[in-house]
């Protein structure tokens, strides 16, 4: 039988690159998720929610027919 300790460190070694990188782009996800919250919060203050656009959409279009 052949020796399998450089298979075994090879697997250890690819293992940890996988998991850095898994890591990595969870980090990259979560970044661009408090992001996209922080806008959609900033949009919900300025223009209101759906009711409210919807109400101002349908007032303006009865003053305009």
């Amino acid at each position: 039988m052949g020796s399998t300790g450089s298979t075994g460190a090879a697997r250890s070694g690819y293992a940890e690159v996988a998991a850095s990188a898994a890591l990595t782009l969870i980090a990259v996800a979560c970044s661009l998720l408090e992001r996209q919250l922080a806008a959609q919060a900033a949009a919900f203050q300025k223009e209101g929610g759906f009711t409210e656009r919807l109400y101002r959409t349908r007032t303006s279009s009865r003053k305009n027919p």
